[in-house]
């Protein structure tokens, strides 16, 4: 939940672009001892002092300046302040996505549409998925870093792997909804749009890509129970994780220009 009450609203120049961001999901203002793992990072690699000033954001919206009060190999302790507080985008992209075979890529994807905007990631396990083990702490710290990189306030939500029949029945109601697929003999009726022309301005939406070998005519027709609309990215066919990609880009530029 947003952190609203005692969040700034003015804070000092380069408030939010010169000091290194750390992910602390539990910070309140006060004394906050960080995590494992960002601690480590800011004693050994950055060789932080105390006194030194920091950024912690809780991936929900608020951001925290910071002050490092004493350090050691085991433990960092921050004399935290009030946060700036961001409200969540808006209009949200969900992406239904089958993981690669190959996990690096799915790993570049989840970095990439983090940097790019996406608000939420569904993995979909689906007929022709060549590879089902599913990574979710791994994948998430990806998506950890990736928002400490590119200073987003809000962390993507990464929803648990599942079969694509359990992913269709959670889904907003109210999303507009898509499918990317190549076209199949089953479906000739079906006439697939192109995602730029698709896509509504302003408007929450669901975009569903499928594996390396594109989903079975059965699934494609559990989409259009489910009310997708069939979209395509072009004449080039694209790999997983890049239509993945094209799929953010598209809904981010047509919303900036809202």
């Amino acid at each position: 939940m947003l952190k609203a009450a005692g969040c700034l609203t003015d804070f000092p120049p380069l408030f939010l672009c010169d000091m290194r961001r750390f992910f602390a999901p539990e910070v309140q203002p006060g004394i906050h001892s960080l995590g494992k793992e960002e601690a480590r990072h800011l004693v050994q690699v950055l060789r932080a002092k105390p006194g030194d000033r920091v950024q912690l954001v809780d991936g929900q919206g608020a951001v925290f300046s910071s002050e490092v009060v004493s350090l050691d190999k085991k433990q960092v302790l921050l004399e935290v302040g009030q946060p700036q507080c961001h409200p969540p985008d808006s209009p949200r992209l969900t992406l239904l996505v089958a993981p690669t075979k190959h996990t690096d890529r799915f790993e570049w994807f989840l970095e990439k549409a983090c940097e790019c905007g996406v608000s939420r990631i569904q993995p979909i396990w689906t007929s022709r998925s060549e590879r089902r083990v599913e990574k979710h702490d791994r994948w998430k710290r990806t998506l950890v870093e990736a928002m400490k990189q590119s200073r987003r306030a809000w962390l993507p939500e990464l929803k648990e792997a599942l079969p694509l029949s359990e992913a269709l029945t959670g889904l907003d109601e109210d999303s507009w909804k898509g499918l990317a697929h190549c076209p199949v003999p089953e479906h000739p009726e079906w006439k697939r749009q192109s995602i730029v022309g698709a896509l509504p301005a302003g408007r929450d939406a669901a975009v569903a890509i499928g594996p390396e070998g594109d989903f079975t005519p059965s699934e494609i027709q559990m989409f259009a129970e489910a009310g997708f609309t069939a979209v395509t990215f072009g004449e080039h066919r694209l790999r997983t994780e890049t239509a993945a990609l094209y799929a953010v880009q598209a809904f981010q530029i047509l919303n900036q220009r809202t």
